[in-house]
């Protein structure tokens, strides 16, 4: 069951390209006014969002397992190993939903293009005389 604010639930619909979507027969709104949404829906919902816009969640995803793989380290947060294992699984069906091989592969591509235009700036630089900031922009770009 997914709970929260109708409004809220509204607009990542509309994000998701659901917003026509007939609601479940069995989703309600509370006395509280939170929206109840059944598990069918809310499952259709999350995989339609993370289709829709997998690079914000693909981000967050990534930056919350990179946070918590360093602080798992740490002597304190021995506590996380247990969270991490347990979140790993639903960030690989995340990732699976979000068409993470088709997003790598186009953060890939841009990279080339970046790394195309560092080398043009480069040969830039070099051919108007600028030669320390061509090696200095070389430098960085051969570091990796």
């Amino acid at each position: 069951m997914l709970l929260g604010a109708p409004e809220a639930i509204d607009r990542i619909r509309a994000r998701a390209g659901l917003a026509q979507a007939a609601p479940s027969p069995v989703s309600y709104v509370d006395r509280g006014g939170q929206l109840h949404m059944a598990f069918d829906e809310a499952l259709m919902l999350a995989k339609a969002f993370c289709a829709k816009e997998p690079a914000a969640v693909l981000l967050d995803v990534e930056a919350t397992e990179q946070k918590w793989s360093q602080e798992a380290t740490r002597p304190s947060g021995d506590y996380l190993v247990e969270l991490l294992n347990g979140y790993r699984a639903a960030w690989a069906l995340i990732r699976q939903w979000a068409g993470h091989d088709a997003a790598v592969a186009a953060r890939e591509e841009r990279i080339r293009r970046l790394e195309r235009l560092v080398w043009d700036a480069v040969y830039a630089l070099q051919k108007a005389g600028l030669d320390s900031e061509a090696a200095r922009l070389r430098r960085a770009i051969e570091h990796d």
